[in-house]
């Protein structure tokens, strides 16, 4: 075998491999989707607290707890308020409930910048619930920045549902 015939085998087989670890990323990522659309159906039902949100943008639900945000933003949406009020009501009337609000960013910028972004994105929502009676104390503030994307992906869509801040309790 010449050395010519060694390198095209070796090109094939390097993208054969690739190819294969590229479709078995893809079927983790969907079962991982699965595996956390399962436990947030589990997590909602079992609070009896309300639910998260079922999509981006879907403020049907009353109780919804996923905050989308415009670009370079960290003003909360008219439509999101209501939602807020909601949960502050349900918490300020749990007051041993404990609630984790996650600032999140798309993937452009500076991680120290999308990081103190996701920050100030968390902390609006924190502000509208103690405004409504719930006590600093129940709350706490993490940023994620871009770290931890809702979908993946670099489109405009994906970007729109990664910038979210994500209450929790």
């Amino acid at each position: 075998m010449t050395f010519k015939q060694s390198i095209t085998i070796l090109l094939i087989c390097s993208s054969v491999m690739l190819a294969a670890c590229a479709t078995k990323h893809k079927s983790d990522d969907s079962a991982i989707s699965d595996a956390n659309s399962a436990y947030q159906n589990d997590d909602a039902q079992s609070s009896g607290m309300g639910g998260s949100s079922g999509g981006y943008g879907d403020d049907s639900d009353p109780m919804h707890r996923v905050y989308y945000f415009d670009y370079d933003s960290n003003v909360v949406r008219d439509n999101d308020r209501q939602a807020i009020i909601a949960n502050a009501d349900t918490l300020s009337a749990h007051p041993s409930t404990k609630a984790l609000v996650e600032g999140h960013t798309d993937p452009r910028g500076s991680r120290e910048y999308n990081i103190g972004l996701g920050e100030r994105r968390a902390k609006a929502v924190v502000q509208i619930l103690t405004a409504h009676g719930v006590s600093r104390s129940q709350v706490r503030v993490v940023s994620y920045g871009s770290q931890k994307p809702a979908v993946s992906g670099h489109t405009e869509e994906a970007y729109q549902q990664d910038r979210r801040a994500v209450l929790e309790y």
